[in-house]
């Protein structure tokens, strides 16, 4: 029979406080749970901006390696030929792409496609100055324009895309874009090949486009065929 301190109310076996004044009721000989948490964590809690850096560093040796092999090989055995340059420059190529991102403390989207962009024509000019003759100037008149063509749409949709839109809306930026490239394709190579351009080509793509462009207006502007479209496909 126990009894609170405070109030001296009669008290149940294993009340934790007094039902009357709300008073802790503390039991002596009772045995209490000593065990304490660490003072520091089991596992360390590694930032994922270290995770990447890790990923980059560990990524870049294992690039590392088999470049350097290539190399003493080439020079060791067929001095006469510099193919290790095809090995390394795509090896360099998919660093930048896909490692470089990783080792920037602070992700700056415009920065990197700059960077892609050169890597890409670099890469790109190592085949043409090593297999092409000098008369065939394809490197500037199509492979450069069309590399510098790509990633300057890339950095506007990355633009277009920072700030939220409706589906309609980016499904018409998307065409727009695709348009706008394929075109311009069109002009590049015909020019390099024809010194014309072949506008039959750039009119099909052109009319297409505008059809698919009036259809997602439509549907961006009329509410009920949005809704009927959201319904229907998931829109």
């Amino acid at each position: 029979m126990s009894y609170c301190v405070n109030c001296g109310v009669e008290l149940s076996a294993g009340t934790k406080k007094c039902c009357l004044c709300d008073t802790p009721v503390i039991n002596p000989n009772e045995i209490k749970d000593t065990e304490c948490s660490p003072a520091f964590p089991e596992r360390i809690a590694i930032p994922q901006s270290s995770k990447n850096k890790y990923a980059a560093i560990i990524i870049s040796i294992l690039l590392l390696i088999p470049n350097v092999v290539c190399v003493i090989t080439n020079f060791l055995f067929t001095p006469e030929l510099l193919w290790s340059i095809y090995v390394v420059s795509s090896s360099a190529m998919f660093w930048f792409l896909f490692v470089f991102p990783f080792i920037m403390k602070r992700k700056l989207p415009y920065l990197i496609v700059a960077v892609d962009a050169i890597a890409t024509a670099a890469y790109i000019f190592i085949f043409y100055y090593y297999n092409s003759p000098r008369t065939d100037n394809w490197f500037w008149t199509v492979a450069l324009p069309i590399d510098i063509v790509v990633f300057v749409c890339i950095a506007i949709l990355i633009a277009f895309f920072s700030k939220e839109h409706t589906k309609a809306v980016s499904a018409i930026a998307l065409l727009t874009s695709v348009t706008v490239l394929c075109i311009l394709f069109c002009m590049i190579i015909n020019l390099h090949a024809y010194s014309v351009i072949a506008t039959y080509i750039t009119m099909i793509i052109g009319i297409s486009s505008f059809i698919l462009l009036i259809f997602f207006i439509a549907v961006e502007k009329n509410k009920k065929l949005y809704s009927w479209l959201s319904r229907k496909f998931f829109y």
